[in-house]
């Protein structure tokens, strides 16, 4: 190539300006080079002011240190300065060695890219300025894929499977055995999950309750509701709750837990309670016909036709039963 551009050295075939590097408009006849090796030649670099890092395009800011100001000179090589690639014998293809400016320790021999105050190894205050040869793959900057290693890349992989596997899994998408949503116990909570006092077993009792409110569906063309064991789990979480607040004066519903625990169950839900009192020798028919009694089950919900499943709990405490019923509509 014989024309090369002004501005930032660029070789071109042909004096047809402007450069398609830089955009300079003049171009000047470049060295063409003759005779054996060791013979001279002079080609444009540009400089950094700061470090005295060379580059061969004016593309500030510098690759070493990001100042932004490059100086253009002309600097003379020689065949001497171009060597063969390591290993490639004497075809192989030549590497263009460059000068650069550091500063060494007198003290350490610690290599500085700056003029700095003290060494950065010893201390010392004592630089002195000296030109070193390196080529361009020792100066250049490494891209952010020459920083990708197979560990880095691995390790990446890794996090990101972890992090979808746990948003799958808090999703509801795909189970996963260390992710749970187990309802918790309640503790000291007065009375009985399972009886009243004088002996009436209460699974009886919600039965009833359950038939009760499906009677009352098929009169209204809505359609039975199925009973679901996780949503007696969670009416029986909420109605512990209720009991233990009324007896003892202690805490009450965690609505956002409860709502939080039937997010994975229900697009929607909605709770009813019921408080009665237990009299001597009721059974568990005379229990069912005064929970549902009194207006709980004129409620518009339980006549809500996108509702589908439900869970209920009851519970015996000084002396009333206390029942707590879930309506879902399933997710």
């Amino acid at each position: 190539m014989e024309w090369r551009c002004e501005w930032c050295g660029k070789p071109h075939e042909e004096d047809d300006p402007p450069c398609d590097n830089c955009g300079h408009g003049s171009f000047e006849r470049a060295v063409v080079r003759q005779g054996s090796a060791g013979e001279e030649n002079s080609t444009v670099v540009w400089v950094c002011t700061d470090c005295g890092r060379e580059h061969t395009k004016h593309s500030p800011p510098c690759s070493r240190c990001n100042n932004g100001t490059l100086e253009r000179r002309e600097k003379t090589i020689s065949d001497d300065e171009l060597t063969q690639r390591p290993g490639e014998g004497s075809g192989g293809d030549r590497v263009a060695m460059e000068t650069t400016t550091v500063w060494v320790c007198a003290r350490c021999g610690r290599e500085h890219a700056r003029h700095t105050a003290s060494c950065n190894e010893c201390g010392s205050a004592d630089l002195e300025e000296t030109e070193k040869r390196v080529s361009e793959s020792e100066t250049a900057v490494p891209s952010y894929l020459d920083l990708v290693t197979p560990q880095y890349a691995l390790a990446l992989g890794a996090v990101l499977l972890v992090a979808a596997v746990a948003i799958l899994g808090f999703a509801g998408v795909i189970d996963v055995p260390f992710i749970t949503n187990d309802v918790p116990d309640v503790e000291n909570v007065p009375g009985s999950a399972d009886q009243t006092e004088s002996g009436v077993e209460l699974a009886e009792v919600e039965r009833g309750v359950v038939d009760a409110v499906n009677s009352q569906r098929d009169s209204q063309n809505v359609g039975s509701l199925a009973r679901e064991d996780r949503l007696d789990e969670i009416a029986t979480f909420a109605n512990q709750q209720r009991v233990k607040a009324a007896v003892t004066g202690e805490g009450g519903v965690d609505e956002a837990q409860v709502e939080e625990l039937l997010s994975g169950e229900c697009q929607s839900a909605w709770s009813a309670q019921n408080t009665v009192p237990v009299e001597s020798g009721d059974d568990a028919s005379q229990l069912t016909q005064r929970l549902v009694g009194g207006g709980f089950l004129a409620d518009p919900l339980f006549g809500n036709e996108n509702i589908d499943t439900i869970g209920v709990d009851t519970h015996a405490a000084d002396g009333r039963l206390y029942v707590y019923t879930i309506l879902c509509v399933s997710s």
